[in-house]
């Protein structure tokens, strides 16, 4: 099964996504917020999708995206906006700026949708590093490194149009090495995404029996938070989860994670609340089976051990 494997990079379109949601543990956590940015060959990024989304729960993490029980009340439901986010992400390559993040989101709220289909895709935070320009990094490190003006704001469009203009920047060193297919990129390194691949891209809503119906509720345009804590709180949430994606902490990612925990300010109170939850999501996503196997236990010493030596882990 060769899936995209042979399709030329330049020739096939792209869909950036990003989600805002109530935590990190897909099915317990729900989206809340969704933007595509479609990317197609010889143009620049287009925002086409965005829109609150009611998750069905109380919110939660309105301290690092903003958003309220109140602002979501009248937006719609995942389920209602399945057939405009197919229609925005059809016949594309899925990315994200932390893929294994909302790939996992994604792949979640289609299949509660009645959608069991897992798009190719890849991510850009490792894309850096597979192309040879350096570590994986936040979002705003990315931008500001490769001149794309963007402020960290965890408004879904915002970083989704980030996102779309940072691609660009990788594609021009793709084209430039001249790496033409995606099997051709995906012999570089052995990342998990590059296994998606052998997939298909989402076909037509029609496909699934879905129409793009539903009334979007967007705020797109929000500015970049003004409350110096919430920023904080964002900037500290976003180093944390770039340096633990891998279950690894270098050198130089504690000192990375520790110069960014003294640049934001944080107390020492409030990064133990961070690692909490974040551990504490990690659990409920492993538990959510009723299962906890030896594989997941590994994981999950492997995350506390993270967490400890980023300055606090639960238990101590």
């Amino acid at each position: 099964m060769r899936g995209i494997r042979d399709r030329c990079i330049a020739e096939t379109p792209v869909a950036v996504i990003d989600f805002e949601t109530t935590g990190l543990t897909p099915g317990f956590d729900r989206v809340v917020e969704a933007s595509v940015v479609r990317i197609e060959p010889g143009r620049e990024p287009k925002l086409v999708f965005d829109t609150l989304v009611n998750p069905d729960r109380p919110m939660a993490a309105t301290e690092i995206h903003g958003i309220t029980d109140a602002d979501v009340a009248r937006a719609p439901r995942f389920r209602d906006i399945a057939g405009n986010l197919l229609d925005a992400t059809k016949d594309c390559v899925v990315s994200a700026y932390n893929v294994y993040f909302d790939i996992k989101f994604l792949s979640f709220e289609m299949a509660n949708s009645g959608i069991s289909h897992l798009p190719p895709h890849f991510c850009l935070m490792y894309l850096r590093p597979l192309l040879g320009l350096g570590p994986k990094c936040k979002l705003d490190e990315a931008c500001r490194m490769h001149g794309v003006e963007y402020r960290a704001a965890h408004v879904a469009s915002v970083d989704a149009e980030a996102a779309g203009r940072l691609f660009r920047r990788y594609q021009a060193e793709i084209d430039r090495r001249g790496i033409r297919t995606f099997d051709e990129l995906a012999r570089l390194k052995s990342y998990k995404f590059l296994e998606s691949f052998n997939g298909e891209p989402f076909p037509d809503p029609a496909r699934f029996g879905l129409a793009c119906r539903a009334q979007l509720l967007s705020r797109s345009g929000a500015a970049a938070p003004a409350d110096p804590e919430r920023y904080a709180f964002g900037a500290y949430w976003d180093a944390l989860k770039t340096v633990c994606a891998d279950l690894e902490v270098t050198d130089d990612e504690f000192a990375y994670v520790a110069a960014e925990r003294e640049r934001v300010g944080l107390k020492p109170e409030q990064i133990r609340m961070l690692h909490a939850r974040a551990f504490a999501s990690v659990v409920a996503q492993f538990t959510s089976d009723h299962w906890l196997d030896d594989a997941e236990v590994v994981k999950l010493q492997r995350f506390h051990r993270c967490l400890e030596r980023l300055g606090w882990a639960p238990g101590l």
